[in-house]
């Protein structure tokens, strides 16, 4: 029910008005009626009517001075003048106080009616209009963190014009104000992930609960704003300082303002979600407008992890200077890792890769050029692989890209421990390989010997030769695998046959020439050397313990 105020000092004129009208017809309840403006004000006090009829000419305050308060106090009040003919001057002056409209003295019911069906139709209009402006703010309010998060975006991907920034930065209320900005990316470590398994819900939970640490701590100093962009937290820090005409904001300056907040953060983080974040600073800047390339450096900062280490801050400032060093690819320390992993020990390997990372780590160089070093010493692996014949799948497993393997680590650290596993698994699966040639060749050699003890030219070059290999490799591999030389080999296998053989009728002549010693003497003197006894000795031996 909308309320209506009656005021006139009529008392005959108010009661008419009460008794003819049926007010619940057009949804009205009369709330009260007062002879003079005083009253009325009283009345609106407790309880403000929706519309006012009252009359122009009235003792202590008059019609229009009570329009006139009601119009400065109560504007949304609709106001309607009985007026007469003798009035009318005044009902024109009343228009000016917000008078909506007027009735002429002598009243009818059914002016009333068409007046009462007006204004309940404007007033039911004004509750619609104010529900759907209620309405439109509640989603707008709602809608006003991603429509904030969309714009930012706009702005550190270099989207935005000035004046669309001019415009929507009060608009939404973005505390970007100052005279020099600094943007820093956070990104969640990679160890988080091989700790912990996200869902695509907890990620979606996880960024939800880091944006709100965030965006708490810097609402708190009132120094910028943040959101999630590209899988990143990102904070755009807008501090009051000029800037300096050589390098941008004051470098001690940006540390003092942004290191403790982005520290607080990352414990924050650590803290509540059991989560490490590192952190990448970007280069200053002196508009908005520009901030794109603070965004870009803060990501390049963000990449020198893999150098630092994870869960740090990192200011660009401090890994690239003006003049950046260049890292050479030494051959030299590559053959010596290569020939480390192909003969030597696992000290050697680790010697070898000391001696590499040493030098990198006291090269300041641009992210870039640690990432093309990275892809040369995982080239040099592959062509180890290549030259063997492994697989890589049988060294990294499921994981079977070198290069993307070695660019996914997320610090030195971690490169260094993955090239010394790597090289480690090489140099034993060629120990293996070279392990099974060695039993190979070796079995290939003692078969030959099996085969062709019985020529007198028998010799290791010729066994060699047969294998396709050196005699000082098959001396070195029967010497080593066998704990003797190849002569003592081959005159055992010789003496072993002629044993069998004397076993028969041969004669021993005959028997030495089938064993390769043509010459009797010189069999006989062999024979007796390793067994203690003349062949005859042995036959006579062998024939008495079978007869017996």
């Amino acid at each position: 029910m909308f309320k209506l105020l009656i005021v006139d000092d009529e008392e005959e004129v108010r009661e008419g008005l009460v008794r003819k009208i049926e007010w619940s017809r057009y949804n009205f309840e009369i709330i009260g009626e007062a002879q003079n403006g005083r009253e009325a004000l009283d009345i609106i006090e407790e309880n403000t009517p929706d519309l006012i009829i009252t009359d122009i000419s009235m003792p202590i305050i008059s019609g229009l001075e009570l329009c006139e308060n009601v119009q400065l106090n109560y504007p949304t009040v609709k106001i309607v003048i009985l007026t007469g003919f003798g009035d009318f001057n005044y009902a024109q002056q009343a228009i000016r106080f917000g008078v909506e409209d007027y009735i002429l003295k002598p009243v009818l019911p059914k002016d009333i009616d068409e007046l009462l069906l007006k204004f309940k139709n404007k007033l039911e209009q004004e509750i619609e209009q104010r529900e759907n402006i209620i309405k439109l703010k509640e989603h707008f309010n709602e809608s006003l963190p991603i429509i904030r998060d969309k714009f930012l975006s706009l702005i550190i991907q270099g989207n935005a014009g000035e004046k669309e920034i001019k415009s929507k930065i009060p608009f939404l209320n973005l505390k970007l104000i100052g005279k020099c900005f600094v943007i820093a990316a956070a990104g969640i470590d990679n160890k988080n992930q091989d700790e912990r398994i996200f869902s695509d819900t907890d990620t979606e939970l996880m960024r939800y609960a880091v944006i709100n640490i965030a965006k708490e701590i810097i609402e708190k100093h009132a120094i910028g704003e943040a959101l999630f962009h590209d899988s990143e937290l990102v904070v755009i820090f807008s501090l009051d300082a000029a800037l300096n005409s050589d390098d941008g904001c004051r470098n001690e300056m940006i540390f003092t303002r942004v290191y403790p907040v982005l520290k607080e953060i990352r414990q924050n983080v650590e803290k509540h979600l059991k989560l490490t974040v590192t952190i990448g600073v970007g280069s200053a800047c002196d508009s908005l407008q520009r901030l794109n390339d603070s965004y870009r450096s803060a990501l390049s900062a963000l990449e020198y992890k893999l150098v630092v280490g994870e869960s740090r801050i990192i200011f660009i400032e401090d890994l690239e200077p003006k003049r950046k060093n260049t890292i050479v690819f030494d051959e030299r320390m590559e053959r010596r890792l290569i020939t480390a992993v192909k003969f030597g020990t696992e000290k050697d390997i680790d010697e070898a890769i000391g001696q590499i990372f040493n030098i990198l780590t006291e090269t300041k160089a641009a992210f870039q050029e640690y990432q093309l070093y990275f892809v040369e010493l995982a080239a040099a692996v592959s062509r180890l692989c290549r030259d063997f014949e492994i697989d890589t799948s049988e060294i990294l497993g499921i994981r079977k890209n070198l290069y993307m393997d070695i660019l996914e680590l997320g610090s030195f650290k971690e490169i260094k421990d993955w090239l010394r596993e790597i090289c480690i698994k090489i140099m034993n699966y060629i120990l293996t390989s070279r392990q099974k040639t060695t039993q190979m060749l070796l079995d290939k050699a003692k078969s030959y010997v099996h085969a062709n003890y019985g020529e007198e030219g028998l010799s290791i070059q010729k066994v060699a030769d047969y294998l396709h290999i050196s005699q000082s490799y098959l001396s070195m591999i029967f010497k080593k695998e066998t704990d003797e030389t190849f002569l003592k080999y081959l005159v055992r296998v010789r003496l072993n046959a002629a044993m069998e053989l004397l076993q028969g009728s041969y004669k021993t002549a005959e028997i030495a020439e089938r064993v390769g010693y043509p010459d009797v003497s010189y069999f006989s003197y062999f024979f007796k050397k390793n067994f203690g006894m003349s062949p005859r000795e042995y036959r006579n031996k062998f024939v008495s313990k079978k007869e017996f």
